[in-house]
């Protein structure tokens, strides 16, 4: 893993995309390649001790200096509205760590359970641990009731003591590089006939089924559904 000292700045006027999403960010190109990191991947930014994950999806060609540009939203998961000192880091997870460990020190693991050959179906979790709660133990069921050779199961799980573990780790899953993640990488090009993602969800109590699925599928998943879950929901 490289670090780098940086300065986070606002956004410019015309970076739009900044403003919208408070998990992007835009490096100068000079500190993003020293780093060996580029567009579109994700890196972690550090503030007095705080830090949380970003997606890069801006890069900065007209400055040399050390700079992040970020909008209010994304400084102010760093607990800052202004600009401020900080370090960019290219550690996403940490592989060393168990669950306990992890868990204690408001870490981001990844895990896999997989055969290594299997091609029919891979459950994810992106936003496992306390990120969106029971999702990874959701994936985990899937995998676990279906058997390896029908099934995979790959979780991405983050905490952070005292809460706000979606803010420090939540990562739009249209955005997860798999390169920032070697677990999922090491599947990824497998090319699974079929995939199912848990997420959660702060609305109303209900299960929400989207996906590419066709409307028969989904409707078949929706009746079985529906008959375990409390009247009401």
């Amino acid at each position: 893993m490289a670090t780098a000292t940086t300065t986070v700045k606002k956004a410019f006027a015309t970076q739009v995309d900044l403003k919208d999403h408070r998990e992007h960010c835009s490096p100068a190109a000079k500190a993003l390649a020293s780093l060996d990191r580029g567009h579109r991947e994700q890196v972690r930014i550090h503030r007095d001790g705080e830090f949380a994950l970003y997606t890069v999806s801006e890069v900065l060609h007209e400055t040399t200096d050390s700079v992040v540009r970020m909008g209010l939203g994304g400084r102010q998961r760093l607990q800052s509205e202004d600009e401020f000192e900080g370090v960019l880091d290219t550690k996403v997870v940490d592989p060393d760590l168990s669950d306990e460990e992890a868990r204690a020190a408001g870490e981001l693991i990844e895990r896999l359970d997989d055969d290594g050959l299997q091609t029919h179906l891979i459950a994810i979790a992106p936003h496992g641990g306390d990120i969106e709660v029971h999702t990874d133990e959701q994936a985990e069921r899937v995998a676990s009731r279906l058997g390896p050779q029908l099934a995979s199961a790959w979780r991405a799980k983050g905490w952070r003591s005292g809460g706000g573990a979606f803010v420090r780790w939540h990562i739009t899953s249209a955005d997860l590089n798999p390169f920032c993640f070697p677990l999922l990488n090491s599947v990824i090009s497998r090319h699974f006939t079929h995939a199912v993602a848990f997420h959660g969800f702060d609305d109303e109590p209900g299960v929400l089924i989207g996906g590419t699925a066709p409307a028969e599928v989904k409707e078949q998943l929706r009746h079985a559904i529906q008959q375990v879950l409390p009247a009401g929901l």
